[in-house]
């Protein structure tokens, strides 16, 4: 075992250190222990997982989404390079945390936990809640490590192209220790990791000022990003390069190389984001139109089962999805667990079964959902 995860330290490696610019720092913590410990981190960024623990001797087993064990690639990865915890979808609790208790007192080994469950859309951390995190390690009751990440998202923006050797940089320090964990509530608990958790790659770059590379820093952009600030209309946004258009006004904004936005009222996507969602309300008014691919999950065999590309109308409380030998109306209602997955991919939970739409607009679909929902 120690050899396999050896040669996949190493392969991993070799595939990132020349994509990436790692610094890793630490304060009251030995990468070489061997002791188990919760490792918790922010999601920066899509590959946060290999990149916190490619450097930890003994490292902390992932839980993991059932849905990536269906990717080949992931399912490699998770099965015979490391080992990992999956947490199934509709799957109790107990159970999962039965597989952490077995992994801490049998395997004497510890688990990481990314809380948000999301990789960072616009460069800060996810609002979730905590409580469940923190209820976990009050009874479990090993030392908490918190793994910060910063730059890790202008780095590999969620929605976009990965900059030449960016910086990012993860520091690895003591949060809490057993005997804290004996004297702290629960929400004592939670207020804490709540507050180490908290990240803004913006707010730490205005101070850093640290040069990302790359002639594509706006490309993909137009996939999160569905309302344009100055003439007010929707699904309007291109990109090119390090450039912003809108269909209506032509150019409107410039990704700069420290990854600030000029040419606009504001100079981060964190405040497009804000803006965009305050229109929510006016944009389910309307049909809203993309186009997309639809996939259902056989969880059984780990697989993906293409059912076709389709056009996609989401109208009132419905999510209409059709082609030429094919139509599925999802009720918006009975939609459960709706998450962006990886880039451009909707999960979702409908009628006992789970659903993956690679689409074109996943942002706006997502938010005019949640928004329908009350969520």
């Amino acid at each position: 075992m120690k050899i396999k995860v050896e040669i996949g330290r190493f392969i991993l490696k070799l595939i990132f250190y020349p994509r990436y610019h790692f610094v890793f720092t630490y304060s009251e913590f030995n990468p070489k222990r061997k002791d188990p410990y919760f490792l918790i981190a922010n999601h920066a960024s899509l590959n946060d997982s290999l990149f916190v623990e490619i450097n930890l001797i003994k490292y902390p087993y992932p839980i993991v989404n059932n849905i990536l064990y269906t990717n080949p690639w992931y399912n490699f990865l998770l099965n015979k390079v490391i080992k990992s915890i999956a947490k199934r979808k509709g799957q109790s609790d107990i159970l999962t945390i039965r597989s952490i208790i077995q992994t801490f007192n049998h395997e004497q080994r510890g688990i990481i936990i990314f809380p948000e469950g999301n990789a960072s859309y616009f460069g800060e951390q996810t609002d979730v809640s905590y409580f469940s995190i923190a209820k976990l390690v009050k009874k479990i009751k090993h030392e908490v490590v918190l793994a910060k990440i910063n730059g890790g998202y202008f780095s590999a923006p969620r929605w976009g192209k990965r900059r030449k050797k960016g910086y990012y940089h993860v520091h690895y320090e003591t949060l809490l220790t057993t005997s804290q964990l004996e004297n702290l509530s629960i929400e004592q608990i939670e207020q804490k990791i709540k507050q180490a958790i908290a990240f803004n790659d913006y707010e730490w770059n205005r101070t850093e000022k640290i040069v990302y590379k790359s002639k594509e820093k706006a490309v993909g952009l137009e996939k999160y990003i569905y309302y344009c600030p100055i003439c007010g209309h929707l699904q309007t946004i291109e990109t090119k390069g390090n450039d912003i258009f809108c269909k209506s006004c032509g150019k409107i904004a410039h990704i700069n190389p420290y990854e600030f936005i000029e040419g606009l009222p504001f100079d981060n996507l964190i405040e497009w984001d804000h803006l965009q969602k305050k229109k929510i309300p006016e944009v389910i008014l309307n049909e809203i139109h993309s186009f997309g691919r639809l996939i259902e999950i056989d969880f059984v065999k780990n697989r993906r089962i293409i059912i076709g590309d389709m056009k996609i109308t989401l109208h009132q409380k419905e999510l209409i999805l059709v082609n030429d030998e094919y139509q599925k109306i999802f009720y918006v209602d009975l939609i459960s667990g709706i998450a962006l997955t990886q880039k451009n991919y909707l999960s979702f939970d409908y009628d006992e079964k789970t659903y993956l739409i690679r689409i074109n607009d996943p942002m706006l679909i997502m938010d005019s959902i949640n928004y329908i929902k009350g969520e």
